[in-house]
This record gives structure tokens, sequence and C-alpha cells, in this order.
């Protein structure tokens, strides 16, 4: 046998279940019951509806086992069943070897595991299209094969169809030598399962093109089999035409591929698909694909020099929208800064390595950008998290950067005419047109069942539905939208669970409860990209008495941590701590979700979500403007100071009195009055009918003690001119008597 046949175009004589793993590509094994009716449709479903139920409930059970800790105390736990954690739950991870942390594990790891519900469908018609779209909604395989009686045993190789296409079309000699080999490997009972078939048309220069696609079939079946070979179809692969001389061979098919039965080769695509990659990322580099390389050969030889080059050049900061060195030269980077970046990027380093402190170093970190450099070990996404870019900008510029390459080639082909199509319709037409050279039927995956035409039914093909879980609809979307807001709204005016509520005093020290109904405010606000809601609630004189803090869209573990530690921090306010302490703690602590702040008018940028909630109550509760974004044209009351000479732009606000505290929150006004309140020291009696007006202005306001009247209990008792109590306007009697 010819060592250049075997090197890159055939595999290695496997077992036919090793080569033809039906069950790898499409979930539906190759013995799998045939759904008859609509009730093995139906079936299907509801299990995987079930499933679904069941791995929310585990994955719940594994959140509330983390947020208990590696190892919680009994009063931990005592409160933690308080609120609603199941004693049973408790008793399992207290039961299990590992313990709490490896029980979690344990349910997450089943609440993780996809389920499978595979059924192939004889026939498909109006009876059975609903039950199917149920079925591909919850996550199923069908598989429309007309209930094709699948081999299951056997001698079987995989032949790339690349490895015959050369410079100057199709190598005929190289062709027949490694069907001949297949032959002399597998024999006239097994089968040889061809892949590469997309990216062999795309090496031709024909792309997506079904005519080039039965061309190239009918000559290895000519090859293979000793088939004819017409000459429209010799004519359109360059080769010369051929008579029949039919003899015994091994069985045809384009069928997906196990992985192992392509390890030494070079497929660059299976079954009917196009190539899933143009460009091949390789320790010296990207790498353009044998196929994409022979089809500008054949087409537009001129830019092949040209896209190898620029491939060479990898990612730049210039290709991104969401990062660029302007940005970061805003946020503090030095050009000596963005050079080790570009630097970094061009060895083939990902974004969160090209930001770390191995790249910029300790110096340009803490002298430049005023951080500590001990954060940024490994991974620089925290780093631009810390210097106000967002989770999503980040996200855009990995996307950016890492597919640079696959859209240059791309670009590059699209220019000489060879643009890539690979849409179901274009993969059902090729499957068509092949079918009738091979000896088992053509499946086609990655087809949505919009796409199958009543064509493609009638032909001997298996097509492949599903695979993905379809997401929720709009409506459903809509309202849990809704439901998440109205569960936020509830859990800020909740009060403090009964598992809070320790007694009155602790070691002496005296708790100040907060009053039934007391003031605050609610401020929303997005940190990072995350929504947080931040609920404060005000003793009688306007001081700062119990905050929460809820992020509901987060996970349940973070989730709970941070409404205990809200917890935490209202009880010792109310125990006497002063805010300072917690300011002082809290502000400019660094961790995700940090960066852009929205929804705050003195808060642009926070480095925690710690950070920007004592920020903001520092803020609003201590006047601590040094803490807050310069702001020239807002006011307190979020009005602004308007434009200068309009008579508003040197107003100030009015001082916070003891009359306010009672009637509006001090942290909502933030320390002041808003110039539309005006607050009265006292109220005057209201004026006898009897009196004139002038002797009811005359009249001096009686002084009166604010004792109780020790006869009547009226608050009414009279002060004397010595000092000493007088008569009770109510019953007559002097206090003293």
């Amino acid at each position: 046998m010819d060592e250049k046949t075997t090197d890159h175009s055939l595999s290695t004589s496997l077992p036919l279940s090793s080569v033809f793993p039906l069950k790898d590509l499409t979930s539906v094994p190759i013995g799998a019951p045939i759904a008859q009716d609509l009730e093995d449709l139906e079936a299907a479903s509801e299990m995987l509806h079930q499933s679904a139920v069941a791995r929310a409930g585990l994955l719940s059970l594994s959140e509330q086992i983390e947020s208990l800790g590696e190892a919680p105390q009994d009063a931990d736990l005592a409160r933690a069943a308080h609120s609603g954690v199941a004693l049973d739950l408790i008793e399992a991870a207290l039961r299990h070897p590992g313990g709490f942390p490896a029980l979690a594990k344990s349910l997450r790891r089943e609440a993780e595991a996809e389920p499978q519900a595979a059924v192939r469908v004889p026939t498909f018609d109006e009876t059975r299209q609903a039950a199917i779209v149920h079925l591909l909604a919850a996550g199923g395989e069908v598989l429309l094969d007309g209930g094709c009686d699948w081999p299951t045993d056997g001698a079987a190789i995989a032949m790339d169809l690349v490895g015959f296409v050369g410079p100057s079309g199709i190598d005929a000699d190289l062709l027949k030598a490694t069907c001949q080999a297949a032959n002399d490997q597998v024999g006239p009972n097994g089968i040889v399962i061809l892949s590469g078939l997309g990216a062999a048309l795309l090496a031709l220069g024909r792309p997506g093109d079904p005519a080039a696609a039965t061309a190239l079939l009918s000559a290895v079946r000519s090859a293979l089999r000793g088939t004819s070979l017409k000459k429209s179809d010799a004519d359109l692969l360059g080769l010369a035409p051929k008579r029949a001389n039919a003899k015994a061979g091994p069985a045809l098919a384009v069928l997906p591929l196990a992985l192992s039965a392509i390890e030494g080769t070079d497929h660059e695509s299976q079954g009917v698909a196009a190539p899933s990659a143009l460009v091949l990322e390789t320790d010296e580099g990207p790498e353009l694909s044998s196929a994409a390389r022979l089809a500008l050969a054949h087409r537009a030889p001129e830019t092949l020099a040209s896209l190898i080059e620029q491939l060479g050049h990898r990612g730049a900061l210039e290709d991104t929208a969401a990062i660029t060195p302007e940005k970061l030269r805003s946020r503090g980077f030095t050009v000596e800064a963005i050079q080790r970046v570009r630097s970094a990027l061009g060895e083939g380093l990902p974004l969160s390595a090209a930001f770390s402190r191995w790249v910029l170093g300790d110096e340009i970190i803490s002298r430049d950008l005023k951080l500590a450099p001990d954060l940024f070990d490994a991974d620089g996404h925290g780093l631009l998290s810390a210097i106000g870019f967002s989770r999503r900008d980040i996200e855009a510029a990995e996307a950016e950067l890492d597919g640079q390459s696959e859209r240059l080639a791309r670009k590059c082909l699209q220019d000489a005419g060879l643009s890539i199509i690979d849409d179901g319709a274009t993969r059902l037409a090729i499957a068509q047109a092949i079918s009738l050279h091979l000896d088992l039927p053509p499946i086609v995956h990655g087809v949505a069942l919009s796409e199958v035409t009543e064509d493609a039914l009638e032909a001997r093909l298996a097509i492949s539905l599903g695979g993905v879980r379809s997401g929720p609809s709009t409506l459903v979307q809509d309202r849990m939208t809704s439901i998440a807001e109205l569960a936020a709204e509830l859990d800020e005016v909740a009060d403090l669970p009964p598992a809070a509520m320790a007694s009155e005093t602790t070691e002496g020290v005296q708790r100040t409860r907060l009053p039934d109904r007391r003031k605050g405010y609610i401020q929303k606000s997005t940190v990072g990209g995350h929504k947080v809601y931040l609920h404060t609630g005000e003793f009688d004189n306007g001081a700062l008495g119990e905050i929460f803090i809820d992020m509901h869209k987060e996970g349940a573990a973070f989730r709970s941590m941070m409404n205990n530690f809200a917890i935490s921090v209202s009880l010792g306010l109310q125990y006497g701590v002063p805010l300072d302490e917690y300011v002082d703690a809290f502000v400019f602590t660094r961790f995700e979700p940090a960066g852009e702040v929205t929804g705050n008018d003195r808060i642009t940028k926070a480095t925690s979500i710690l950070d920007y909630i004592f920020r903001e109550l520092a803020v609003s509760y201590l006047g601590r403007e040094d803490l807050a974004e310069d702001h020239d044209d807002v006011t307190h009351d979020g009005l602004g100071r308007g434009v200068q000479g309009d008579g508003t732009r040197d107003s100030q606000g009015q001082a916070f009195t003891e009359e306010a505290a009672q009637i509006i929150s001090r942290g909502f006004s933030r320390g002041q009055l808003p110039d539309n309140i005006v607050i009265l020291d006292k109220r005057r009696p209201a004026p006898d009918e009897s009196e004139t007006p002038d002797e009811t202005l005359d009249e001096a306001e009686p002084d009166y003690s604010g004792e109780p009247c020790p006869h009547c209990s009226s608050f009414t008792v009279r002060i004397e001119a010595d000092g000493s109590l007088g008569t009770c306007d109510t019953c007559g009697r002097r206090a003293t008597g």
C-alpha cells in the first residue's frame, strides 16, 4: 500500500460501532425504538419536562447546602431550619461522608446532567408535527429516518475526501490508490464512511454546490465499486470518463464520525456540513486550512499570500470596539502599558492574561492605576472591571479577538466569490443530490424543523432534528421579569426575620428598636451590569437604622450572603455601631461585580457592591461628598441648579431639622430639605370666633410644662413666672395641690 494514501485520507479499520456512533451527534442510539404513534412522542416530551423540574429542585437544594458553608455550627443550622431549610436536608448533609460541600457538589452534578429523550420517527405528517415540536422545545432529539435498518456490526473505515484535492483539482491516481487500500482493509462486507465533503467542495472552488457533490461522490463510487463515471461529472472534476466495470466492494455512506475514527487524520468537516473552521490554531499561530488554501489558489491566488501574512498578526486592541487604546488611556494606561498589552496579544495570549499582573508589572498597576497588584495575579478581567469596563465590554472584546482570524478568512473567500453557505436547506439539497450514490441514507444534522420540505421527507435521507432546548417565549420572559421585580419589592419591605431578632440587650449594650412604621428610601441601580436594590429604614430622628440589599437575579448563595450581611449591619446600627465605622471598613473594597454604576446621580463607578452601598449611605446620611463623583449641576432633589443667571444657580438647600425628620427621610433628601418644603416651628391655636382679630394676634400663647396633670392627666398644666407648676387649664386645679 502506498504510504501516501494512508497518511491523511484513511483512518484505521475499526468496528462499525466505533466509527459510526449515531448517538454521539444526534443522541439517537442506533437501536432506539421507533415512535410508531403520538403516545410515544408525548411520553418522551413529558419525561423531559419532569426531568427539568427535578433538576431545578436538585439545583435549589445544592444552593441551599452551599449557603450553609463548609462546616456550619449547630446555631447556624438552627437558624437555617427556622428560615425554611428542610431538616431532612440538613440531616443528609451531616450523614454524608464528605460533609456539606460534598453533598452540594453531588447534587449539582446530578442537576447539570442533561437527560436525553431520543426517538426515531418512521413517517412525518401533520398528526405528529405538534408532538415533535413539543419534544424539540423540551430539548429532545428526533431522527426522521423512515425506520431505516441501520447496520450494527462489521468493519468500517473513514475516508477524507479533501485528501484527493490538489492545486490542479482531483488527483485521479491518488483517489484510485486510496479506494483500493480501503477495499483491502474492510473487504466487500465492510463500509466506507466519507467525511470532508463540505471541505472538499470548498477546495474545488464550489462550496455548497449539489452538482459538484454529486460528481465527487460518483467519482469515488466509480473508483471503489467499478461503476461508470459520466462525462458531465468527469468534466466538472477535470477527470476522464469511465465505463462500468462493476465489482464487489464495501458499502458507501456519508455519516457523522466518532472521534476515535478521525484521530491521526485531517478531517476538516463531517457529513454534508461545510468546514467548521477556516483557520486552525497551531503552536506557531493561526494557520489557513488546506481547503481554504486550495480554494483561494484556484479562484484568487493573488490574495493568498496577503491573507496568510495578515493571519500572522494576531489580536490587536485596534480590532476591538469595547476596549480600545483611547479608552485605556482615559483610564490611566500609559503608552508603555498599552504596548505591553499589544505585545502579549500578538504572542497569542488571551485578553485575561494580557491584562494580568505578570504582563503589566507591579509598578504600572500600583503607580499609574492606583490598584493593588496582588489582586490580579492570574486574571486580568478583574483589573479591567476595576478601571471601569463592564462585563459586557470584556466579553465583547474577547469575542472580537478570538474570532478575528476566522472573520478575516471568510471575508477574503467572500471577496473571491466563495461564500460559504451552511444552512439547513443547503445541507438537505446536497444530501438529496448524493443519496443515489450511497448505500445508506446520508444523515443530515443541524436542521430546523421549519427547513424540512416535502421533497426532503420523500427522499432517502435521515434528518436529525433538535438537540438544543429552546428558550422561553417572549410572554414567559415578560412574566418572569414582572414576578422577579414584585418579589424584590416584597423582600425590600419585609422586616428582619425572627432568627435575626436577638434579645434586647447583649452584655449590657442596649438595642434601640426601630419604630414599627418608619421612614427610608429605595435606591435602584446597576453595578457592572448587575441590578441592585438598596432599601433603608430610619429611626425617628432620621438616623440610619437598617438596610436591605437585594440582587434578585444572582445565584441563591450570593443573594443569601448579601441578605445576611445586611441583617448583621442592621443589628450593628441598632446596637450603636456608628455608620462611619462601616463606611471606613467597606468603601473601596474590590471584588466582582464591579464597574459602571447606573441609576445613581452621585456615584457612577464602584469597585464592588459593598463599595457602592456604603458610598451611597455615606453621601446620603453622613454628608460625605468626598465619596461622591463631582456633579456640580445636580442638587439633592435631582432637579439641577439651572443655568447661571436664572436665579437658581446659587440657591442652597435648607438645613435638615428635627421637625423635618418626623415627616421626611433624611437619607432620601441627603441631609437637606428640598427648596419647595417649608416647616413652621410652632402651630397657633385656632382663633376664638368671639374675639376680634387684633385680640387674637395680641394674646400670648400659654406656656405649658409638658407634664401631665396629677388630677386629670391632661397636658395643660401652666408654668408660673417663678418656674413652678401652676393651674391646669382643663380641670382648673393646681398641679401641686
